[in-house]
This record gives structure tokens, sequence and C-alpha cells, in this order.
């Protein structure tokens, strides 16, 4: 019985563990979520839906009472996190009640955001007029920034590849074919 009720407790709280949010603490509004393709290409049919998107931060404006984030979106991993890839569906402007520091939500950034969609706004990016979907922010969560490979650009002094036995989770003092009785086996002699 003790063990019932110990095996119950521990499904209960796996399953508590199962439900909680994403680790940003963005919700994700579910699988019939529109993207922001199909948003640009009708966005008053989409108007009040719920949305999770997220992008690289392109430039941001405060005003009075609201912060203004120009996002470039990028896809979502199951996390909520943008993945950091070349392609992308187009911007979108979120918009976010309060102050924003520019400092710390700067340009490169990554972000996710979750909101309603609240028409469309048209603003230029250089010498072009873009029309931008405006997304009302409930929630928005700032990554931090991705951990750089030193050996990315020079591949000169990556270290050698020494083999499956010389990797960090290998133990260097266990070898399941050293037999200390037999070492002639090894060549030691």
């Amino acid at each position: 019985m003790r063990v019932n009720a110990l095996l119950s407790l521990f499904g209960v709280s796996l399953f508590l563990i199962g439900c909680a949010g994403t680790p940003g603490g963005t919700a994700d509004p579910g699988p019939g979520a529109p993207g922001l393709a199909d948003v640009r290409a009708a966005p008053e049919r989409h108007q009040g839906e719920t949305v999770r998107w997220g992008g690289t931060i392109a430039g941001i404006e405060n005003k009075a009472d609201v912060t203004l984030v120009e996002v470039v979106a990028r896809d979502l991993d199951r996390g909520g996190r943008p993945r950091d890839r070349d392609g992308s569906s187009g911007r979108f402007l979120a918009v976010i009640d309060g102050f924003l520091d520019p400092a710390i939500h700067e340009a490169g950034r990554s972000v996710t955001v979750t909101g309603t969609l609240d028409g469309e706004e048209i603003r230029p990016v250089g010498d072009h007029e873009y029309p931008y979907v405006r997304v009302r922010v409930t929630d928005h969560h700032l990554w931090p920034e991705r951990m750089r490979d030193p050996y990315a650009d020079d591949r000169r002094h990556r270290p050698p590849y020494l083999g499956p036995r010389y990797q960090p989770w290998h133990d260097p003092w266990y070898d399941p074919w050293y037999d200390p009785w037999y070492p002639h086996r090894r060549g030691y002699w």
C-alpha cells in the first residue's frame, strides 16, 4: 500500500513537471496558431488571435507608455527559442507595455513574444515602406546570448580528434582490456 502511494505521488509529480511551461515562460498558444506568413497574407482575418513568435531584434523604440520592438522573425525550437538560421518569414512589430532598456534589448539579441494580433503598421526599412504585423505583447522573454564556438572561424587551431577513448566522458583509469597478469598482450614487454 505504501509503495503504491509513493509510486502514484511520483507519477503525479512527473505529470506536473511535464505540464510546466517553457523555459522562457512564454506559453505556446497551440497548434492552430497562425504563422507570420499566413498573417501577412490576410492580416484582417487573423485580427485578435493569439500567437507566439520569436526572432532577432532589429531595433527598439521607446514611446511614452509602450516600447516598439522591431523583430526579424525566425522559426522557434521546441523550447520557444528562435533558431539561429538565415531564413526569415518577415518582420513584425512587438508592442510591449512600459519601458525596455535599449542597452539590454539591443539589436541582434533573440526574443520570444506571446500576444494578440493588433493589425498592421507601415514603417520604413531603409527607403522601403514595409508593412509590419503588430503584436500586442502579453509576455516576452529575452534569451541569453549563445555561446560562440572559439574554433568556428579557425579550423587550424581546433583540438584534434583523438578517438572515442579520449573523449571527456571517458575515464582514463578504466581499461577493460588491461590485465596486469598478462602485460605482453598489450605490447608492454
